[in-house]
């Protein structure tokens, strides 16, 4: 498992797409364009709702894991900004319907909500924290 600390900014998706291609193994190199969008969606979200203050910052880890006794490629993100749950919202976020009916904002989390095999939000010491997993079976 990979764990590194970075400041919520967009610039360093870089970092952490170096860090997703390092963690996923050769055999399941099929997820990387998943869990590069996932993660681009997942770190735009922290740096758009959970400010805080200037000094936002967010950790980041990802690697072979299990979910519900089968091997799943794990990504976590989480950040000591403001208490938000992006996913709580998610039904009813507005992406029926015709273009010019539906609110802004929510297709990306759909994305993930759909490419995801398994998704947790959770406020655990003061900071939010999002687990996605992606089966590799």
């Amino acid at each position: 498992m990979i764990t590194i600390q970075i400041p919520a900014s967009m610039e360093q998706i870089l970092v952490l797409r170096k860090n997703i291609s390092e963690a996923l193994p050769e055999q399941y190199r099929e997820l990387t364009f998943k869990a590069e969008l996932i993660t681009e969606e997942l770190l735009t979200n922290i740096c758009k709702y959970a400010k805080n203050d200037t000094t936002l910052k967010v950790s980041f880890a990802c690697g072979m894991s299990f979910i519900d006794r089968h091997p799943a490629f794990l990504i976590e993100l989480a950040d000591t900004g403001n208490e938000h749950n992006p996913f709580i919202h998610l039904k009813t976020s507005g992406i029926e319907g015709s273009i010019e009916e539906r609110t802004v904002g929510g297709v990306g989390l759909h994305l993930v909500e759909e490419m995801a095999s398994h998704f947790v939000y959770s406020w655990v010491d003061s900071k939010n924290k999002i687990q996605i997993f992606l089966n590799v079976e």
